[in-house]
């Protein structure tokens, strides 16, 4: 059943110059639904395949019904003016067409918007279906309407206990969008003007105001036309945690494999709503140090995150500027492209052009200890060596740092990089939430407020930092990145691509405990491209099988590989990677579910 909702807002007007071919359900309390096709004037109005062409895409399967098709109503403009010729109305008529009317606008001044209607009282308000958020991945749905200036939840129930109900709106397609118009989640810690963040921590969303401005990442996508459906849950303060140990708000559920694996986190809600819902297109998480490639391979979808800017922290609550940065989650490669393009602000599409590639293959990172998971890696490697005429270097950056390391460093890498993340990273997130702290405390007679054991414990080693070890650790990490681009990146004069694992694949079920991690290491994978402020690209390959304890049957896992580039090669990465999927026949998409494939 399809539940309807709504909105009290009379629907704006289209363009001079286009005409608009709308259709209209009258309902049994004499109420009627309209949904409008935009465009018109641009193609043949009554073309019957014109109209069976653009009533297909319509049809998504979520919102647009062919009962819409019961009345139908052709707007013109003063200036032009077209009737449906009778091969149309023959057409209309066996979809069950009933009535038709034709109307005039004369000084338009606002474009209507194609999607279904709600007609009542000579006022057009839009129509959204009602979708159960049954995996717990939001924790707010909002109104989704471009002309809002701030955000507005939509506070009703699904059907399932403990879920939201999220209003998703007909799929925007117009000629005027350089992309039919993704229905977009954004994780929790971006700003929506007029919405309270709250990382998944009751404090949190207690203390501080409401948002003053929509973050810059989502406005982006927002005037390209996307539709913002609500705020997805994370990993509480943007740290990382576990299902067992989630206190104030559960966690997502990861819909791959039996249903009771970990969706990892911090950007938890995002990867599951991607993973699990049709309805969603993309969602916007963020990637500190794996926030965000980590979530993508346990959930198993595509995910991108772009070389580190400045503008794409307005609006976001940061931990660790110098490593923060957003990322990306979609089923198909060709919404990364988009959003890296909305992100980068071009429009241009970007021509593949003969490069030389080179490919480094770290043994320091490879092989992981699943078989299934190396020989699904190693096949996606040839095939990049086959697509993009390059040549693959198997090379331990321990060993060639310890050829080639600079003077003022030690021959171990590792003794190297000791405390770096502490002296970084932990300490800078300390004192993100300095002014959380400040205003619980004021607010609350001095009382802290209550975080998980694990960002107490985070916390109190960022805050045992003095400030000559977090200058001696910053002073450190910037010569290691500098290395990495001069013997690296940039030693032999090709394009390199760095071909690394997220993590080792095996079952890590949410009802067991999965301590997070007390210390890192900067020489670990997922520090590699934060460090450096560089793109990259976790791609779906393939699936590992296990045995699962919960269904008592083979059930399977995804496996992504995690391709790195140069600092500024976001859309040249992009499109290696494509190059790659389509030289080999690999997929370009996964579908949502138990399985990726």
């Amino acid at each position: 059943m399809f539940s309807w909702l709504p909105w009290l807002r009379l629907a704006p007007r289209p363009e001079r110059g286009q005409h608009s071919l709308s259709c209209v359900r009258r309902s049994s309390s004499e109420e009627n639904m309209q949904f409008d096709v935009n465009g018109v004037s641009y193609l043949a109005v009554g073309s019957y395949l014109w109209l069976s062409n653009h009533l297909s895409r319509l049809d998504d399967g979520h919102v647009y019904r062919s009962e819409f098709l019961v009345g139908l109503i052709l707007i013109n403009t003063k200036s032009t003016r077209q009737d449906i010729t009778p091969e149309a109305q023959n057409y209309l008529r066996n979809l069950g067409n009933k009535w038709q009317s034709v109307g005039e606008i004369v000084t338009p001044t606002e474009v209507l918007i194609s999607g279904p209607y709600l007609y009542m009282d000579k006022v057009l308000r839009k129509v959204y279906r009602l979708q159960s958020d049954i995996q717990r991945a939001f924790m707010a749905a909002t109104r989704p309407d471009l002309s809002e200036t701030s955000f507005r939840t939509v506070n009703a129930g699904g059907d399932p206990y403990q879920c939201l109900s999220i209003a998703v709106p007909h799929r925007v397609t117009s000629p005027d969008l350089p992309f039919s118009a993704p229905r977009v989640a954004v994780k929790d810690c971006y700003f929506l003007k007029g919405l309270k963040n709250s990382l998944c921590n009751s404090a949190y969303y207690d203390a501080m105001p409401p948002a003053p401005f929509t973050a810059t990442v989502v406005d982006s996508l927002i005037k390209d036309g996307a539709l913002v459906l609500g705020l997805t849950k994370l990993s509480t303060l943007i740290g990382r945690e576990e299902p067992t140990e989630s206190v104030d708000f559960q966690t997502s559920f990861n819909p791959r494999g039996d249903g009771y694996q970990s969706p990892a986190g911090s950007s938890s809600g995002s990867a599951v709503a991607v993973a699990a819902y049709d309805w969603i297109d993309c969602a916007i998480g963020t990637d500190t140090s794996g926030s965000g490639r980590r979530p993508a391979l346990v959930n198993g979808v595509w995910q991108f995150r772009p070389s580190h800017n400045p503008r794409y922290l307005d609006g976001l609550v940061k931990t660790y500027d110098r490593f923060d940065t957003p990322c990306a989650f979609a089923r198909n490669l060709s919404i990364l492209k988009h959003v890296a393009q909305s992100w980068l602000n071009t429009r241009v599409p970007n021509q593949f052009r003969t490069r030389q590639y080179s490919i480094i293959y770290p043994l320091d990172y490879l092989p992981v200890d699943n078989q299934q998971q190396m020989t699904l890696i190693d096949e996606f490697v040839s095939d990049m060596e086959k697509a993009l005429s390059a040549e693959t270097l198997r090379v331990s950056i321990r060993d060639i740092w310890k050829i080639r390391h600079p003077p003022e460093a030690c021959e171990s890498l590792d003794e190297y990089l000791e405390d770096v993340v502490t002296g970084t990273f932990y300490h800078a997130y300390y004192h993100a939430f300095g002014e959380f702290r400040q205003r619980y405390g004021e607010q609350h007679d001095q009382q802290p407020p209550y975080v998980i054991p694990f960002v107490r414990r985070r916390w109190a080693k960022g805050a045992a930092v003095s400030e000559s070890q977090h200058l001696d650790a910053t002073s450190r990490m910037e010569v290691y990145r500098q290395w990495l681009l001069d013997n690296i990146f940039y030693a032999n004069g090709k394009e390199t691509l760095i071909i690394l694992p997220i993590a080792n694949v095996a079952p890590n079920y949410r009802d067991e405990a999965s301590p997070s991690p007390d210390n890192q290491s900067a020489f670990d994978q997922l520090f590699l491209s934060p460090i450096l402020g560089a793109p990259d690209i976790s791609i779906p390959i393939g699936e590992v099988s296990y045995h699962s304890k919960i269904t008592e049957r083979e059930e399977f896992l995804p496996v992504l590989v995690n391709v790195v580039g140069a600092p500024g090669t976001d859309l040249s990465l992009l499109e290696a990677v494509e190059k790659v999927m389509k030289f080999s026949k690999r997929p370009l998409s996964v579908r949502t579910g138990k399985r990726m494939f």
